[in-house]
Order: structure tokens, then C-alpha cells, then sequence
């Protein structure tokens, strides 16, 4: 929590008024600062796509399409922060979701609070430590190149041309002068840690919710596997067969409410994820789709500096989507498991009231829990396999109109 409170915080995502706690004038600073960064970086990133388009190969061109998609994809997940959504959905995480209320209900529900703990730490730290090597990458390879053409030796000269990790256009010389490439040079390194610390912490904030919410759903299986089960026997005639007592049926009655009051607070959080993190999820499709098959195209000549510069932010975007889409499986898997578990309730010997709330708990059960972007596509491995398919669809499309180019 220490984590992911420190990475929403600086983008402005951790919701401390609706916490009770004390809101300094320096996250509003910051928040608009953010904002003010995004209004300046894209139309400069835009401007210089646009003067440069049948100037530059298509290939060399094709970088600055993918920084923009994901500086415009960046814009849109910090665009989250401000629905009123989105803070009832961190407060009633930290309120009522966090495995961290269960633990003192069984033991089993201390054990699984301290699985998802420890599940939740290592992404936490796996995260932000692929965000700190991502950034590395990113902007080492065009020192890199830099360095390999002598533009730093002989800046003095007119023939020099520097590279950099994206391309802007500014009111001064950012590609011959010294001066003016230094200030991009540091501008693209704060740009990187802004866009992709927009990226992954939104990714590991919906994974750790996830995590816990899973961890909810097998607390919940536990307690229908766990059911209590009869102790009276009833005899007619020659057939023995065991039935409640009328002591029993009362504690069935309270332990069938509290199965359905645990079963609405799930379905009502996946809801709210569903309504705040809908149209993320929408965009995260069509901007992998778009961004996914260039990247390949990038990739294609597969020769060094292509793969370096390239190959290494392909890996990784490919990586996060089937990371994503793996953990958000998870929930249709749990509510396949969790419909079962219902059905093999001891029903038969229940009372007519308690069975017509055994027949609700299974109908309800019967819907899956799943998260769907925009509420239409549900999120997880099946829709992951779409988009990859797709991609490497439209990545040959776009190589053989570039083949045909040349």
C-alpha cells in the first residue's frame, strides 16, 4: 500500500480528501502542472509528425506515430483522477475491500489475506522495477547513437545532428545546438517517467484490486464449502434421513444472509471497476492494436538497432497486455468455481424460505464477475488473444504496403 499510495500520489490519483487526510497545496500544484505538461508535449509532438510526413522514410517516422499514441493514451488514464467515480471506488477499496478486513473473520481468510498480501508486495515492486529499466531503455539507446556518430565530440560543428527518444517541435534548435538539445534531453527524461508511471501504476493499481477481490471470491467459496451441514435425523418409517433443527435453520437463515451481503459487495466493486476503468480498458485495446503492429513493423528489419531501440518496448507492451489480461482471467475463472460451490449447498434439507434464498444466491451466481470494457467487451485471455491476432494481422498489411513502397 506504501507503494501504490507514493505512485498515485504523484499522479495525482490518491484520493486524501475523500480519506480525511490532509490535502497540501503542492498536489494541486502538481496535478496541474501535469496538465499543463500534457497540453504542452502532445500539439509540439503532433506539430512535428505533421511537418514531417512524406519528408521522412516511414519507418523513422513511424516512432513519433507511437510516442504520440502513447503520450495521448497516457493523457487519457490521467484524465481518470478527476470522475467522482474513481474516488468511490479507491475509497471503498481501502474501506471495505482490502483483504486486510477479513483476516479476523477465519483462519482461512487470515491465510488468504496474507497470500494476496504477499502477491500484491512482489507485483507492487516487479512493477515499478520494470518501469525503472523501461525508462532506461528508453532513453539510453539514443545517447547510445549519439555517442556512436561523434555528435557529442564534435558538437562545435555544423554537421552534427543529435538524436532523441521523441521529437518535438520547439521555438529553438533541440537537434545541432548543445544548449538546446540538453533541455529536451531532460525534458524527454521527465516526460518518460510522467507517461510511463501513467501507464503501469493504473495497470498495477487494477491488478492489485484484482488480487483482492479474488482473494474475496475463495474466501466465499470457503464459507459455501464449509456450510454447515445437518445434525438432526428424521425417521419415517424404515428411511432415515437428516433434516435442521429448528436452532440450525435459524443459524442457516444468518449464514445464507451473510453469503449474499459478501456476494453483493463483490459484484457491487467489479460494477464500479467496470464504470471507472471501463473506457480505459477500451482504449488500452485500440491503442495496442494501433501501437502493436507499428512496433512490429519497426521491428522488422531485425537488425541491431532496430531491436534495441524497439524491440525491448515491444516485449514490454506485449508482456503487460498478457500480464493483465492473465489476472483479470482470474475472476471468470472464480465465479465459474463459485456458481458450483452454491449449487452443492445442502438445499434439500432447508426450510422453504431458506431454499428460495439458496435459489437467489445461485441465480446471482450464475452472472459472471468479470470486468468489460465499456461494459461490452469482458477483459481477460480470449480478448487478449483477439488483439495479439490482430496486431500481427495488420503488422503484415502494413509491411507489404511499405515493401510496395520501395
Amino acid at each position: 500500500m506504501k507503494i501504490i499510495r507514493y505512485s498515485l500520489q504523484f499522479m495525482g490519483g490518491w484520493p486524501s480528501r475523500l480519506l480525511g487526510e490532509n490535502v497540501s497545496k503542492f498536489e494541486h500544484i502538481h496535478i496541474l502542472h501535469l496538465s499543463v505538461l500534457s497540453v504542452i508535449c502532445l500539439p509540439s509532438m503532433l506539430l512535428y509528425l505533421k511537418r514531417n510526413i512524406g519528408v521522412i522514410d516511414f519507418l523513422d517516422l513511424g516512432f513519433s506515430y507511437i510516442t504520440c499514441s502513447l503520450n495521448l493514451f497516457a493523457t487519457f488514464r490521467l484524465f481518470v483522477v478527476f470522475r467522482k467515480i474513481y474516488g468511490d471506488l479507491m475509497v471503498d477499496f481501502i474501506h471495505k475491500i482490502h483483504m486486510f478486513h477479513q483476516k479476523e473473520r477465519s483462519e482461512y481468510a487470515m491465510s488468504t489475506n496474507l497470500k494476496v498480501h504477499r502477491l500484491s508486495q512482489f507485483y507492487a515492486i516487479y512493477v515499478n522495477v520494470m518501469l525503472v529499466f523501461g525508462i532506461l531503455f528508453y532513453n539510453v539507446t539514443p545517447i547510445y547513437k549519439n555517442i556512436k556518430s561523434g555528435a557529442y565530440s564534435n558538437y562545435k560543428t555544423e554537421n552534427v545532428t543529435f538524436e532523441h527518444s521523441v521529437n518535438y517541435i520547439f521555438p529553438f534548435d533541440c537537434t545541432r545546438n548543445i544548449k538546446g538539445y540538453a533541455v529536451v534531453f531532460v525534458y524527454n527524461w521527465y516526460i518518460s517517467y510522467i507517461v510511463s508511471s501513467s501507464v503501469l501504476t493504473f495497470d498495477l493499481l487494477m491488478s492489485l484490486l484484482i488480487f483482492h477481490v479474488y482473494g474475496h471470491i475463495q474466501i466465499l467459496i470457503n464459507n459455501l464449502k464449509k456450510f454447515r451441514r445437518p445434525s438432526f435425523e428424521l425417521k419415517v418409517g424404515s428411511i432415515e434421513s437428516k433434516m435442521y433443527s429448528k436452532e440450525e435453520m435459524k443459524l442457516v437463515t444468518n449464514d445464507l444472509r451473510n453469503i449474499v451481503i459478501h456476494h453483493k459487495l463483490i459484484k457491487d466493486f467489479i460494477d464500479t471497476m467496470t464504470e471507472s476503468f471501463g473506457y480505459i480498458l477500451f482504449l488500452y485495446y485500440v491503442f495496442l492494436l494501433a501501437v502493436g503492429s507499428a512496433l512490429l513493423l519497426e521491428c522488422s528489419p531485425m537488425n541491431g538497432e532496430a531491436l534495441g531501440r524497439y524491440g525491448i518496448m515491444t516485449l514490454a507492451i506485449f508482456q503487460q497486455l498478457i500480464q493483465l489480461s492473465v489476472i483479470f482471467e482470474l475472476l471468470g475463472i472464480s465465479s465459474d468455481k463459485l456458481c458450483d460451490e452454491v449449487y452443492g449447498l445442502p438445499w434439500e434439507y432447508m426450510d422453504t424460505s431458506n431454499r428460495k434464498i439458496v435459489n437467489i444466491i445461485l441465480l446471482n451466481s450464475q452472472k459472471s464477475l468479470s470486468i468489460k470494457a465499456l461494459g461490452i467487451v469482458q477483459v481477460g485471455v480470449q480478448s487478449m488473444v483477439t488483439v495479439v491476432k490482430t496486431s500481427f494481422s495488420y503488422f503484415i498489411m502494413l509491411k507489404s504496403f511499405t515493401g510496395s513502397e520501395n
